[in-house]
Formats: structure tokens, sequence, C-alpha cells
């Protein structure tokens, strides 16, 4: 079932793109609460997202694919992470679901319900703690056997949070 906007903001189209040259529809930060009882926010991408895949949120809205290299610095320390629903090409506009039920990318043979970390791959996160950044406050609600995009939950939002594997 498509996820929708309940908040009343009028003209919101979860999955409409916009190109830079077109500007965008609404302020980055805009933010509104959709039906499976989550938030999107409105952002720019600063290079290209595929559909499903877990970004990265700055704090002026703009956006960069989630993956180890983008946060294991500490740059991504405490920074919001969010799932796009749809593509966005790069300098485009769109929305991202920050929390809720979306859909988000996880690598093969990923777990249910377990601790979630980014991964080498853009967008994908994976149970394997082989990273230095915890993706907190999301877990799948199925076990996978294939990479691929499954229905994430989200209660809260989800933040960057460094991390150092104990073995």
């Amino acid at each position: 079932m498509a996820i929708f906007v309940t908040d009343g903001k009028v003209g919101v189209n979860l999955t409409q793109v916009r190109t830079s040259a077109q500007g965008p529809e609404f302020a980055k930060g805009t933010k509104v609460k959709t039906s499976d009882g989550g938030d999107a926010v409105y952002c720019q991408s600063t290079s290209g997202v595929s559909t499903y895949n877990g970004v990265v949120i700055g704090v002026d809205y703009t956006l960069q694919g989630l993956a180890t290299a983008n946060v294991a610095d500490g740059s991504g320390s405490g920074k919001q992470v969010g799932w796009c629903q749809t593509s966005i090409a790069p300098s485009s506009y769109g929305w991202v679901q920050v929390s809720g039920r979306p859909k988000g990318k996880l690598a093969s043979a990923c777990a249910d319900r377990v601790t979630l970390y980014t991964t080498t791959t853009v967008g994908v996160m994976d149970d394997a703690t082989i990273s230095a950044a915890l993706v907190a406050g999301v877990v799948s609600k199925t076990t996978i056997s294939n990479a691929t995009a499954v229905t994430l939950m989200v209660p809260d939002g989800a933040h960057i949070h460094p991390h150092a594997n104990p073995a």
C-alpha cells in the first residue's frame, strides 16, 4: 500500500522529484506526517540516490548516500538517517522518509529485529558489525536471504552513532 500525507499539507506528492532547474516546491526541511505513522522531510540530494536507498541528512537538509565511507570519520555522527522511496537525481529535490515504516535496502542474509550498521555499499545496511557506524533507531521486520528492499521499523527516527566492534 502506498504511503501518503495525513497532516493536511496541500500539494505534497511523496514520489515527486524536482530538478535544480525547476527549483524546490517546498522549503528544505519541510516535514509532513505520513499514513504509516511516520514523517517525511523535503531535502536536496548532493549526489544521486536510488529508490529505497538509505541516506544521511545534513543540518541544511542536503542528503548523501548512507555508506561507511561517508560517516566513518566521525563526520556523520548524530546525523539523521532516512530512506528515499523514489530515486532522486544529483542536485534535485524530493521527500525522504525518516520514520514510520519505510522500505530500505539490506544486504543478503540480514536478520530481522537486530541492530543495523552502514556498509561499503551506498544506501545498504547490514547486521554485520564490521563498520564504525551503527544506524540507531531502525530494525528490519523481515529476515532476508538475498539483498533486497524490505519494510523497516523506525518508530522515532534514526541517526548515525559511532561504534567500535568489541570483537
